[in-house]
Formats: C-alpha cells, sequence, structure tokens
C-alpha cells in the first residue's frame, strides 16, 4: 500500500508537466510561467519535510501517510477551478499538493524502519520508492489521452479521486504496528551497526582463555537481548496469556501444582514490571531529536548533499521533458507524453533489479558502505555523461529534427533515468543504515535539500530558456554538473555505519 501511495504521489505531481502544455496555450503562458508553475509544487513541498520527519518520530508513520495522501489529493481536486482564477490561484492549489507530498517519505520510512530488517532493507525500500516511478509512468500513459478526450482538468480530478480511495483502504493494513524482527535486530545490534552475533574463537584466539571468555560473553549479550525481546514481545501478548489461561487448568507432566504457581507469580511480576517500565516511559516522554548531533556528522551532510544533487536532475527534467518534447523537437501533447513516458519504464525496469542485487552483494560479504556508494555512483555518474550526450545532440531548431535523432535523444535519456534507478539502493537506504530510530528525521533534513531544486532548478530553467533559448545551458549542463559535483562529494564522505546518536 506505501508502493501505491507514491504511485499516487508522482502521478499527481506529473500530470502538471503534462497539462501544462494545453493550459499555457489557452491561458497565454510564458516559459517562465511555467517554470513558475512546475516549481510551486515544490515551495510547499520544502516546507514540510523537517515537520514530517518530526511528527512521524512522535506519533507513527502510519497516520502522517494518510494526512499526506488526503491533503494532496485536496490541492490535486482544485487545481482546475484555480486556473482560472489566475497564476497565483493554480500555484497555491499546487503548495497544497506539495504541503502534502511532502509527508510521505519521512511518513513512509519511519513504516519501514519499524516493519523491515536491515538485509531485506534495499528490496523493501527499492519498491516503495519505486512506486515514484511507476506513477511517474502511469501519469505520464494516462495524461496524453485524457486531455485529448477529455479536456485538461480531467487528469487532475481523476488522480484526486484515486487518491481519496487511498485512503479509505490504508487503515484496514494496520501499518502502525511493529516487526518483531526489527525489534530483536535493535536488541542485538552494536552502536556500529554490527549484528552481536556470538562467534567462536579463532587462530589465535583458539583454545586461548580470552578467547572463550569474549564468546561466552558474546553469546550472553545475545541470550539476554533475545530474552528481553521475549518478555516484552511475545510472553506478554495476547497469545501468550490465553494459553497461560488454558494451561493452568491443566496440570503439566512431572511439574507439581506449587512448582507452577511459582512460575504463574513470575509471569505476573514480570508483566506489571514492564507496564511499570512503560508508564515511566509515557510520563518521561518522547526522547529528544538530536539535531545538533545531525548537523554536525559527516555522513548525514553527505546523504543531503547527495539527495540535493539527485533531485535536481529528476526535478527539472520531470517538469520540463514534456515542454522540451514540444519545444526543440516540434511535437504535440499527445506525443510529447507518450515520449516523455519511455525513460521512466526504463527507470521502472530496472527498479526489480536494484534492490536485490544490493542485498545480494551484502549478504555476500561486501561492506554496506561500499555497497552504497557504488549503487550512487551509477547514478550520479552514468546520468550525467547522457545529460551531456544530450546537450550536444539538441538541435537549435525543431525543424532541424529528425526521427533517428528523436530516438537517440530518447534512448540517451532511458539509459540515463535507468541508472538513476540505483539511487534506490544508495541515498535512499542510508537514513535507515545511519539510525533506524531517527530515520524519518534524517530523511526529513535531506528531503528538505533535495526539495530545493524543485524550486531552483525548475524555475532557473525556465528563466534560462527564456534569456538564452537553448536546452543545453537551461536544462542538461546544469543537471551533469550537479550530478557529478554528488559524485565526488557522496564517495568521500558518505557512511552506513550506525552513528553514535543513534
Amino acid at each position: 500500500m506505501m508502493a501505491v501511495a507514491f504511485v499516487l504521489c508522482n502521478m499527481d505531481k506529473v500530470n502538471m508537466s503534462v497539462a501544462v502544455i494545453p493550459m499555457a496555450r489557452d491561458l497565454g503562458w510564458s516559459a517562465t510561467d511555467r517554470g513558475l508553475v512546475s516549481s510551486s509544487f515544490f515551495w510547499g513541498y520544502s516546507l514540510t519535510q523537517v515537520p514530517a520527519g518530526w511528527i512521524s518520530t512522535r506519533i507513527g508513520g502510519a497516520k502522517v501517510l494518510m494526512a499526506g495522501v488526503a491533503l494532496w489529493s485536496f490541492g490535486t481536486l482544485i487545481a482546475p477551478p484555480a486556473a482560472h482564477l489566475g497564476l497565483w490561484a493554480l500555484c497555491a492549489s499546487r503548495v497544497l499538493v506539495g504541503l502534502g507530498e511532502g509527508f510521505a517519505p519521512s511518513a513512509a520510512t519511519s513504516v519501514l524502519a519499524r516493519q523491515v530488517p536491515s538485509t531485506e532493507r534495499s528490496r523493501a525500500v527499492t519498491t516503495v520508492w519505486g512506486g515514484l516511478d511507476v506513477g511517474s509512468a502511469v501519469g505520464l500513459l494516462l495524461s496524453g489521452p485524457l486531455i485529448r478526450l477529455y479536456g485538461w482538468p480531467s487528469v487532475f480530478y481523476l488522480f484526486a479521486v484515486l487518491g481519496g480511495v487511498w485512503c479509505l483502504f490504508w487503515p484496514m493494513f494496520q501499518p502502525e504496528l511493529e516487526d518483531p524482527a526489527v525489534k530483536l535486530e535493535q536488541l542485538a545490534t552494536r552502536p556500529n551497526g554490527r549484528v552481536r552475533v556470538p562467534r567462536a574463537p579463532v587462530g589465535a584466539d583458539a583454545g586461548s582463555s580470552a578467547g572463550a571468555a569474549e564468546a561466552i560473553m558474546d553469546a550472553r549479550n545475545v541470550a539476554d537481548s533475545v530474552d528481553e525481546f521475549l518478555d516484552e514481545n511475545l510472553r506478554s501478548s495476547p497469545y501468550s496469556r490465553q494459553a497461560e489461561t488454558r494451561s493452568s487448568s491443566q496440570q503439566q507432566p512431572g511439574i507439581s501444582q506449587q512448582q507452577q504457581q511459582q512460575q504463574k507469580l513470575q509471569r505476573q511480576q514480570q508483566e506489571a514490571q514492564r507496564r511499570e517500565t512503560e508508564q515511566r516511559e509515557k510520563k518521561a516522554g518522547p526522547e529528544a531529536v538530536p539535531w545538533g548531533a545531525f548537523m554536525t556528522s559527516a555522513p548525514v551532510w553527505a546523504v543531503t548533499v547527495a539527495h540535493f544533487c539527485f533531485n535536481w536532475g529528476y526535478y527539472t527534467l520531470l517538469a520540463w521533458l514534456p515542454s522540451y518534447f514540444e519545444l526543440a523537437l516540434g511535437l504535440n501533447v499527445q506525443e510529447s507524453s507518450f515520449l516523455t513516458l519511455i525513460p521512466y519504464v526504463a527507470m521502472v525496469a530496472m527498479t526489480p533489479v536494484v534492490g536485490p542485487v544490493a542485498d545480494g552483494l551484502i549478504k555476500r560479504g561486501w561492506d554496506l558502505t561500499s555497497v552504497r556508494k557504488l549503487a550512487q555512483g551509477l547514478a550520479f555518474v552514468g546520468p550525467a555523461v547522457c545529460m551531456v550526450a544530450c546537450a550536444a545532440l539538441t538541435p537549435a531548431a525543431p525543424l532541424a529534427v529528425g526521427s533517428a535523432q528523436t530516438a537517440l535523444l530518447v534512448g540517451l535519456l532511458s539509459l540515463g533515468f535507468a541508472l538513476g534507478a540505483w539511487s534506490r539502493a544508495g541515498l535512499y537506504c542510508n537514513h535507515q543504515d545511519l539510525s533506524p530510530k531517527y530515520a524519518s528525521a534524517l530523511l526529513g533534513i535531506t528531503n528538505t535539500a533535495g526539495a530545493l531544486p524543485g524550486v531552483l532548478g525548475v524555475t532557473s530553467a525556465g528563466y534560462l530558456l527564456d534569456a538564452t533559448g537553448s536546452w543545453a545551458l537551461a536544462l542538461f549542463f546544469p543537471t551533469a554538473a550537479c550530478q557529478l559535483f554528488g559524485a565526488v562529494f557522496y564517495s568521500i564522505f558518505a557512511s552506513s555505519e550506525r552513528q553514535p546518536w543513534s
């Protein structure tokens, strides 16, 4: 269901990138006006990132995600009448969409951190965040025919209704529950992120008392963690208490009635201690989020910079590709939306490969940080090369474009988008690696930086296009430069080790 929410998220984001073509024609917008309308979504999106992380940490991501879907669906619903009121009224409706969608990443990260263990995290994150790519493809696929058959308002009304339907079904999946395997993993994890498992003494330690003692202590630590986990999650569960009730009426073979009474008394004492601990935690209130530690952490800055640089290309292309195909290649709205769809289909096709490959490397013994850097490096360097090639091949005038050149440009864009899918196993997993406890708060910080390109990149592309008339200078070269800088910065400073403040 979270993946479906992310599908709807990008459907409500890309509908404007296609609808803006007939809207600009009907309402007399310039390229700068197009950029303003497209970027207004990100005004709201950037405002809710940190609050979304903080709220998700406090009350859980499930409720926050539902509220976000409801808000962005409402903003989508009122877009057509707002457009007829004026440019700024439409921008305001898009701000509401951005405010709602800004809650989704942190909320989903909070839910995943509670329900998915680290050995399955790449696949889970890839599946959920892959919904964004599916949403882009589905939105672009539907927008062109809907606009041709029913007019541009139809894409807003239909997509808004789908969001309302999702809100009706979401509570039925009980997303607020925590997976016991994640709880056990947290109890048995060292601060540096490595699981505490008993190891047999080898090499120089074999046969030595020190090596044996260390192995025994590790085993006891695991046993203590497992015992604590069972006390909190299983022995005090309703199913366990029902079993106790059934067994209390039957004397167990080999155990006297007095021993059974003693065991029952011990269980009651454990239950009382558990409830007392819960009450103390409630009175103490939620633990403060270490914002200061975030700001001085090099790995956090690495993810933040990577998020900004990756989204510069993703958001500017998301907003401008339909207009690029129309204005630079001389295509109509339906052809533009169809060709824009192809790169996102390539990204969707790559997504199922990314998670299993990344998780497979980790299970084969690869260092977690190395896997994240490799994945994010592919997501930066490959698309940057494709952007430079597109800049060189884009014609100065639409009349000079042939079908072979158009196919080559679409192929380069598709390759760039497909390689960009590797970020799902790179920066998008990194928050949960650094701190499962504060993953949603971390994503709120980095996604705030990641939302800025939606304002700066999308708006500046329109301004530069009006000023220079060059798609290379307005779109492709800035994107390539940003991606290469992100690749260098992330390679130097990124880490997937569990942080001391976690």
